[in-house]
């Protein structure tokens, strides 16, 4: 689980004489296999399969809108997140810094790209963030953002859909079989906004329904472009000329919650959303940890962890440790 290989000698000799089964011995041998440089596998291994990274790799930036895009850019924002999740899990952080946070991890290159001044070199180091950097949380992350995106231009649809999923455990169902494209919906489908282009989408029967709960969450980080950059306006490139449209990032939720932009809904998930946040970050890792899906015995062990985690009674690195005295660790 914390290694990704196989245990070292004390731990074996611990399992051996029986002492592992003392609960003082197993969470300092939880916390030595923390601080130990192995549990880098661990921590990218995860980040990796909850956060899904790998789909950045299938993005081709589009580099006539995008020319200071690069494949070390492209590594960095992958970095980042996981230099953040390691960080979170070193200090003991609480799950709502997943959600919003006034700091993350930083190096030059990235920093130049956010547009954030006095980070220099090549390694990740924490830091703090003003209100008009526009960051803060995963979703203030590039690598999330360009994973969700065309390479062109940002993916409401893609954004909602990877926080419903991942964020909040609450995956929206897929599109019928014979849902119509949400492409060239009206003849000047490329000259309306995002919001605009999923308005019309609504009209269609077969996708309001599904839509109607799920486009506010993309909507509100229209100001994130493909690549993560903060922007104001929105570039397209259409029959070889460039045209630019206003930023709406105005969306709203069933029950009348308005959404307007990406401070609103960092705000909204931490008010309303942590105890699913919370129950999508114990479930995640128990799988990862058992290495299979979670069923319907693991129930109880998720719900009590969960909701420790979301009263901020727990830490993530107190989850890591806790969930290794769970009784689905100790029965796989």
């Amino acid at each position: 689980f914390l290694w990704s290989t196989m245990p070292d000698q004390e731990l074996l000799d611990l399992a051996a004489d029986g002492t592992l089964r003392d609960r003082r011995v197993r969470s300092e041998q939880v916390q030595r296999m923390l601080n130990h440089p192995d549990s880098s596998r661990f921590v990218e291994q995860f980040a990796e399969q909850w956060l899904k990274l790998k789909n950045m790799d299938s993005v081709a930036v589009q580099r006539e809108l995008y020319p200071d895009f690069d494949e070390r850019l492209r590594a960095d924002m992958r970095g980042e997140t996981i230099a953040y999740l390691r960080h979170l899990i070193e200090g003991n952080l609480t799950v709502d810094k997943l959600l919003q946070s006034d700091f993350t991890m930083l190096n030059g290159r990235l920093a130049r790209h956010y547009g954030i001044v006095g980070v220099t070199g090549e390694s990740f180091r924490r830091v703090e963030l003003s209100a008009d950097h526009h960051r803060g949380g995963l979703l203030g992350q590039a690598s999330f953002l360009l994973a969700n995106s065309t390479g062109a231009d940002s993916h409401a649809i893609r954004r909602a859909v990877w926080i419903r999923d991942r964020l909040l455990l609450d995956p929206p169902a897929p599109p019928p079989p014979d849902v119509p494209s949400l492409e060239e919906s009206t003849p000047n489908f490329h000259e309306l906004s995002v919001r605009q282009q999923l308005e019309v989408h609504r009209q269609k029967p077969a996708c309001a329904s599904c839509h109607r709960n799920l486009d506010a969450w993309g909507i509100a980080l229209e100001s994130y472009d493909a690549t993560g950059r903060w922007r104001d306006e929105v570039r397209r490139i259409r029959e070889g000329k460039m045209i630019t449209l206003p930023v709406e990032s105005t969306g709203e939720l069933p029950g009348g919650i308005v959404l307007t932009g990406a401070g609103a809904l960092r705000e909204h998930l931490v008010a309303a959303h942590q105890h699913q946040a919370a129950r999508s970050l114990v479930t995640r890792l128990l799988a990862y940890a058992l290495g299979r899906q979670v069923e319907r015995a693991d129930e109880a062990a998720i719900e009590e962890l969960s909701g420790r985690l979301a009263q901020k009674k727990l830490g993530i690195r107190d989850l890591i440790n806790e969930l290794v005295f769970s009784d689905p660790f100790n029965t796989k």
